[in-house]
């Protein structure tokens, strides 16, 4: 990168991130139609992954961009760190992921922005993560969507940039885009995952999109609903899928004919087909599937836009 360290190059993003002009200051909780810009910041791309700088308490963190996460979490070194402090009152939880659950603590920020923006929700998880250590720098944890929801989300992976807006909740609440686009009505899970439904194949199925899935993963049960058997798969080339907390799941990838989402077809795609643990999905879209698309996410009004392909 022209002499310069991913780890140099993210902490100049981050400060960069901060000095980029907002429209406002945080998310109020105020909602309706028409897009209100707050702020944005860049968004790096390592190893298939979406990564952004976010301050906590002041200083510098790294985090994975994780639309599949539930919770934003901090691994343990990181919470001290930056001076993190344990809640008077604390609860034991579990973050769900694709291979399972992972158990947490919790810490309170004082204060916690991205791109200049203040995110309401200061409360963050403390626990072990596996995708901390699989990058070239560390990772001080995931952003996911406890912080995300509080905005209206502009993830432009091409453009390698996310842009915050005040939350939209009425039904005629769209994008701040010039660009063509699919409108999909999506339904909030309890794990505050926006689903909604895909054809694969010919069969209707729910997904969600998941940045922080490098790859789109099919859940076994759905997998064995469109025919393929174990013995089909096991003619397929096999893989291993890693969790949030190093978990590894064995999985085969397996070509689709055709993928519907909204208006747009997705023809001849390899998706990986393993044991899913999710309640509210059979489909999770990685960022093989986003990394040339646009995408805006409503958390308020429930919808998901995706701009359509040239």
């Amino acid at each position: 990168m022209n002499g310069v360290s991913v780890k140099q190059w993210l902490s100049a993003v981050g400060v960069v991130a901060a000095l980029l002009p907002v429209a406002g200051h945080a998310a109020d909780g105020v909602g309706g139609c028409g897009a209100v810009r707050l702020g944005e910041t860049i968004v790096a791309t390592l190893d298939n992954a979406p990564i952004v700088t976010l301050f906590a308490n002041g200083a510098a963190v790294i985090l994975l961009l994780d639309t599949g996460a539930q919770t934003t979490i901090l691994t343990p070194a990181a919470a001290q760190r930056i001076g993190a402090q344990r809640p008077r009152i604390e609860f034991e939880r579990q973050m769900r992921g694709i291979a399972g659950s992972l158990p947490t603590g919790e810490a309170e920020l004082r204060s916690f922005s991205i791109g200049g923006v203040a995110i309401p929700w200061r409360r963050v998880r403390v626990g072990q993560l596996g995708v901390a250590n699989a990058f070239a720098i560390p990772i001080d944890g995931v952003l996911g969507a406890d912080s995300l929801s509080s905005f209206d989300v502009d993830l432009d992976l091409p453009g390698h940039r996310m842009v915050l807006y005040q939350r939209q909740t009425c039904a005629g609440a769209a994008p701040a885009w010039t660009e063509p686009y699919d409108q999909i009505a999506a339904s909030r899970s309890l794990g505050d995952h926006l689903f909604f439904p895909v054809q694969l194949d010919g069969r209707r199925l729910a997904a969600f999109i998941d940045t922080g899935a490098q790859l789109t993963v099919l859940s076994s049960q759905a997998a064995a609903a469109l025919g393929l058997t174990a013995p089909v798969l096991a003619l397929d080339r096999a893989i291993l899928v890693h969790g949030a907390a190093a978990e590894e799941l064995n999985a085969h990838v397996h070509r689709f004919a055709r993928l519907g989402i909204g208006t747009e077809v997705v023809r001849n795609l390899d998706i990986a087909v393993t044991n899913l643990r999710l309640s509210d999905a059979d489909l999770v879209l990685g960022v093989d599937f986003l990394k040339s698309r646009r995408m805006w996410m409503s958390y308020g009004s429930q919808q998901i836009f995706l701009s359509r392909r040239a």
